[in-house]
């Protein structure tokens, strides 16, 4: 079965990177495929990337979960700061979790498998 992972991300880096981590997690009989399409929905999790644009990610954090385009896909955003009223906000937005860019890149295998 492919898992269709929303990512928003314009950071060209972690992209290629991510798509290299999902090229091990194949040969390890997982099929991952990444959508930027964000009204698709058949996606299993949204994988958001708060550096871009912060604002413009939190509004379509609340965008998701207000009008109900994906209300019961977990959204997990990283940013590679992130102070305690930073979190608040994005909590506040209907994020479920949030990871420090670099934290989320050293545990990407287990979290994309699952």
């Amino acid at each position: 079965m492919t898992r269709k992972i929303l990512l928003v991300s314009a950071d060209r880096s972690f992209k290629d990177y991510l798509h290299i981590v999902t090229l091990t997690i194949t040969k390890l009989n997982h099929q991952i495929t990444f959508t930027d399409d964000v009204n698709d929905r058949y996606t299993d999790f949204i994988l958001l990337d708060l550096d871009d644009d912060y604002e413009g990610r939190l509004e379509l954090i609340k965008k998701f979960r207000s009008e109900g385009m994906q209300p019961n896909k977990k959204i997990i955003s990283v940013k590679s700061d992130l102070s305690d009223e930073t979190l608040k906000e994005i909590f506040a937005a209907g994020c479920d979790s949030v990871m420090k860019k670099s934290e989320f890149t050293q545990a990407a295998n287990n979290i994309l498998i699952y």
